[in-house]
């Protein structure tokens, strides 16, 4: 199963019955982290943690993104600093070697913020994280078992990160300069209502609309019955859109969260170059000039 696993890693996405196989191997299983991300989606009030202790894959760990993100900002889901993280991934015994598989149980759509985790180890130069395709809701369909309450205590490690990809993150600036000088499409993962300021922000400081120059790429449309489509699919996805998903890419949502998916999707087409705007629509709404703003109701 190592060379299965292996074989993974242009496109990061692991099937169930690969875990599976992966899991079965004794000598593998020590240098394996299984990670539940799950955060509610849009809207949602749910306790992702409560919901873990009740469900689980065999051997997993509830790994809060909520927790590991930084504080000091207005926006929702921005990358923690490094010692941060280096903490955060501490506690899950993971060294730098580990192999971590990361999840989330979203019973709606079957894949909501595992990209988001997966994006977040890349990030920080982790060499081995792969995403469940399809996510617990797979795994369930599936007819595996599942383990209830908290998983045991794991010794901590000392993780050391690995080169820190800064041409992973875009900010606002580096977002701004682009409307003139047009490096890259950046292209929004939010759903088209919310792209053309005719749905409402569930924050209540926050309005829809879009950035200059930005494309609509709506985050479900890489879903298929909860799992991620076909390469062959994807492709057609991007056509569709009018974007080349091998071109040089900025993605961008909400919070930094939907974003993620474009980023796997290219990531499994061969493009692992895309970046993310983190802070997203939340920091471009909340900092950039009125005029640079499309669509935003009066």
């Amino acid at each position: 199963m190592h060379s299965s696993v292996s074989s993974q890693k242009s496109t990061s996405l692991i099937s169930v019955s690969q875990l599976t196989e992966f899991i079965g191997l004794s000598d593998a299983v020590s240098d394996l982290v299984i990670l539940d991300v799950s955060v509610p989606m849009p809207g949602e009030t749910k306790d992702c943690y409560t919901e873990f202790k009740q469900r689980h894959i065999p051997g997993a760990r509830f790994f809060d993104l909520n927790k590991c993100k930084e504080t000091n900002t207005e926006n929702e889901y921005m990358l923690p600093t490094v010692e941060k993280f280096k903490k955060c991934v501490e506690r899950f015994d993971i060294k730098s070697h580990t192999t971590v598989v990361v999840y989330d149980a979203n019973k709606e759509k079957g894949m909501f913020s595992s990209p988001r985790a997966w994006f977040m180890f890349m990030t920080f130069g982790h060499k081995r994280v792969y995403v469940i395709d399809g996510g617990l809701m797979q795994w369930l369909k599936e007819g595996r078992s599942t383990e209830t309450g908290d998983a045991p205590l794991r010794l901590q490690s000392n993780y050391s990160p690995g080169q820190f990809r800064i041409a992973h993150v875009k900010c606002l600036q580096q977002v701004k300069l682009n409307i003139v000088a047009k490096n890259f499409q950046l292209l929004d993962a939010r759903s088209p209502a919310l792209f053309h300021g005719s749905s409402p922000e569930l924050r209540p400081d926050i309005k829809p609309g879009h950035i200059p120059g930005s494309k609509c790429l709506f985050w479900i449309e890489f879903l298929e019955d909860g799992v991620l489509k076909s390469p062959e699919k994807l492709v057609e996805v991007y056509k569709a859109a009018g974007v080349d998903p091998k071109s040089s890419i900025v993605a961008t949502c909400n919070t930094g969260m939907a974003a993620c998916f474009i980023k796997l999707t290219c990531h499994m087409l061969g493009n692992s170059d895309v970046a993310v705007y983190d802070g997203s629509w939340v920091d471009w709404f909340l900092h950039a000039p009125d005029n640079l703003k499309i669509e935003v109701p009066k």
